[in-house]
């Protein structure tokens, strides 16, 4: 018996030493799998990534030439505006407004001169004139007259103490009196008038006419309408000086884009100098689609270089 355990004892290390030498193989194929799985899913991502860097890439270099295009269209603008201006100073036989030409980079340009004039000064138009136009501007009547009678309001003397208590002696040393817009870009603070109504009435309205209506021969075709007038025919006018105009200068890029810039100017003004800009302004695309630059190339350049 003993001899026969002892027998049976190197067949059992056999068996084991056998199985144990199986247990490498499969934990080796395993890995192997894992491995390959794992090679495949760093490719995947990689490919992934690739794609994302190239669809960036493609994004940053639009948005480049877009940026690109934009800042042209500007430089165009304001190099319309400046045109503007000269031919002011120096008009010839031909010199009139409305105006389309081709800009040098390709850009065309509808170059607008407006006499302020011709618009209404929030600053010195009566109540009445106030009325009419806010109310068709923003074609509600009711609406129309609180807003002129807010418009009155702001511009009325306002006093103001230095001192917060209210029972100190009045005198000039600590009251202040402020009157009136000192420009048309404060219409975002009279009560009733939005956003939208403020683009709109930026384009009609004036500080610097002195008149309590405008003149009906300066007027837009426009704002005649606005006002109840016959708009007429929109004629060519010759800007006489000294005056204040504002100029509008409507970019379309070679994309087809619109950059829109305005300038504030006075001409002869008392600091001796021959003009001075008072305010640069963005301007909004605003009227009908027919009053926007031609789709067509503009046979005359704008200036020659």
């Amino acid at each position: 018996m003993q001899a026969r355990s002892m027998s049976i004892a190197p067949a059992r290390r056999r068996m084991g030493a056998r199985s144990n030498s199986d247990r490498p193989l499969l934990g080796s194929h395993g890995r192997r799998g894992f491995a390959l799985i794992t090679v495949i899913w760093g490719l995947g991502l990689l490919t992934l990534l690739g794609a994302a860097v190239i669809v960036g890439a493609r994004y940053r270099a639009r948005s480049a030439l877009a940026d690109g295009l934009v800042l042209s269209s500007a430089a165009a603008a304001e190099s319309a505006v400046n045109l503007a201006i000269a031919t002011i100073l120096s008009p010839t036989q031909n010199t009139s407004f409305p105006k389309r030409c081709r800009m040098p980079g390709g850009e065309q340009a509808e170059i607008v001169v407006e006499e302020e004039v011709g618009k209404i000064d929030i600053n010195a138009a009566n109540l009445a004139t106030l009325e009419r136009f806010f109310a068709g501007l923003a074609q509600d009547k009711p609406l129309g007259s609180k807003i002129a009678q807010n418009v009155v309001n702001f511009r009325k003397p306002l006093q103001r103490r230095e001192n917060s208590n209210q029972t100190a002696p009045t005198n000039a040393a600590n009251e202040i009196k402020i009157s009136g817009f000192s420009t048309i870009l404060e219409l975002d603070q009279v009560e009733g008038i939005s956003p939208a109504l403020l683009r709109s009435a930026i384009r009609y309205t004036t500080t610097l006419s002195g008149r309590v209506e405008p003149a009906p021969e300066a007027m837009t075709p426009t704002l005649r309408l606005l006002m109840g007038l016959d708009p007429g025919r929109g004629e060519r006018r010759r800007p006489t000086l000294p005056g204040h105009f504002t100029i509008r200068a409507d970019v379309r890029a070679t994309d087809g884009s619109r950059y829109i810039r305005e300038a504030l100017v006075s001409f002869g003004a008392s600091s001796g100098l021959p003009y001075t800009i008072r305010e640069w302004r963005r301007g909004d695309i605003v009227g009908s689609s027919a009053n926007s630059p031609p789709t067509g190339d503009p046979a005359q350049a704008c200036f020659k270089l």
